[in-house]
């Protein structure tokens, strides 16, 4: 049987791609016109630039943890924002079993077309419909593709950490996308249940292959909440489910909802996490910016 010998969770938000003298290219959102904070005058550009090359040994890291794991496929969770899951059709889960798929790390600050900057991915087709069929027996409906409607393939938030951690596709993948953004959006708990099926499922699956999953996204933003994010950190680091499945949907909106695949991860590794390391990245003094959050889970 399948082996799922570890997990992994990173941040994706647009402000690892951009160093800081280049974040003023960020959209300004009506968030960033609140009264500015007198605490982030500390935030000077050492500060920033400092933080910012904390997450990149961070990334570093969490890429050699994924080398030491060696596994053969890489199961991605991460959420569609208007990309390949549009008003037409909002599952809360989907799975991509297509043969390949194409993503694009291009970024539309930088005016770079998603035509470019793309590579292909080979998907594990046959773990994928295993987990599509078997999360109906284990009481879920996801939706399934076998294709992609964006323009640039699979969306961000797989398209930035699959080239951050694995930048060749030497490794197989199984996409599946969480509808993290847009209510109704999956509880807290479900996905607690979510992950424990999928970690069910992979031990099932007949073939020797070495699988880890990576939860894409969080920690909170546009505006920071550093309370909250340590509160999750805690959870995580003791294995507390229990308080993971209580998070309220009133506090897992927008940005801070891409919690729920760190949480979709946690339930898949049911055992004590570790952060490697937690930076918020504040981009103007009215709190707005993004936590970036860095973890890897033991598992076998």
């Amino acid at each position: 049987m399948a082996n799922l010998i570890g997990c992994l969770a990173m941040s994706h938000a647009p402000q690892l791609m951009l160093n800081p003298d280049h974040w003023g290219l960020l959209n300004t959102r009506e968030k960033e016109r609140l009264p500015e904070k007198p605490e982030l005058e500390r935030e000077t550009a050492e500060v920033k630039w400092a933080k910012w090359n904390g997450c990149m040994e961070a990334i570093a890291k969490l890429r050699q943890k994924l080398e030491a794991f060696d596994p053969d496929v890489l199961i991605v969770v991460g959420d569609d924002q208007h990309e390949n899951l549009i008003d037409d059709n909002m599952p809360p889960f989907s799975i991509y079993m297509g043969e390949e798929v194409e993503a694009s790390s291009s970024l539309r600050y930088l005016n770079q077309p998603k035509s470019e900057n793309r590579t292909r991915y080979r998907v594990d087709a046959k773990l994928a419909e295993a987990l599509t069929l078997g999360l109906m027996d284990e009481g879920f409906d996801p939706a399934y593709s076998k294709r992609t409607r964006y323009e640039g393939g699979l969306g961000h938030a797989f398209a930035r950490v699959l080239k951050f951690l694995m930048p060749e596709p030497t490794r197989r993948i199984v996409p599946v996308m969480v509808n993290t953004y847009y209510p109704p959006a999956p509880l807290a708990r479900r996905c607690v249940k979510f992950g424990a099926a999928l970690a069910s499922l992979v031990r099932r699956f007949p073939s020797d292959d070495r699988v880890v999953v990576i939860g894409s996204g969080g920690l909170s933003h546009t505006k920071i909440d550093e309370e909250l994010d340590q509160r999750f950190i805690q959870a995580l680091q003791q294995n507390n489910l229990a308080y993971m499945s209580t998070m309220p949907a009133s506090v897992l909106i927008e940005g801070t909802s891409e919690i729920r695949n760190w949480i979709v991860t946690a339930g898949a590794a049911n055992r004590s996490g570790t952060l490697l390391d937690y930076f918020p990245l504040y981009r103007t003094r009215t709190g707005v910016g993004c936590a970036m959050g860095f973890a890897y889970w033991d598992v076998n």
